[in-house]
């Protein structure tokens, strides 16, 4: 029987894994979120900005401020390259 809490790990930060880290409310659990940009765009509006109607950080966000009050994510800067789910790993190349 595994005693330690349940580790997810969420793929992206576009709008299923934003959503997905803003609505699960499982205390125990960790969750680590990957995303190879620190930012989320909002790309609906990308044509307002290019219409000069809104200025770019008007449609991006960082998002360690969108999830920071949720304690147990922690958002990583990160691309994964390879993932292997029988032996609970992943892999990842630093994004530079």
């Amino acid at each position: 029987m595994e005693t330690s809490n349940p580790h997810i790990v969420v793929l992206g930060a576009g709008f299923g894994g934003l959503m997905f880290c803003q609505t699960f409310n499982h205390r125990a659990a960790r969750v680590t979120l990957f995303d190879r940009q620190n930012h989320h765009l909002f790309q609906p509006l990308l044509y307002q900005v290019a219409t000069a109607g809104l200025s770019a950080p008007e449609i991006a966000q960082p998002i360690r401020s969108i999830l920071s009050n949720q304690p147990n994510i922690t958002v990583l800067l990160d691309r994964v390259t390879d993932f292997d789910l029988s032996a609970k790993w992943c892999g990842s190349k630093e994004v530079r």
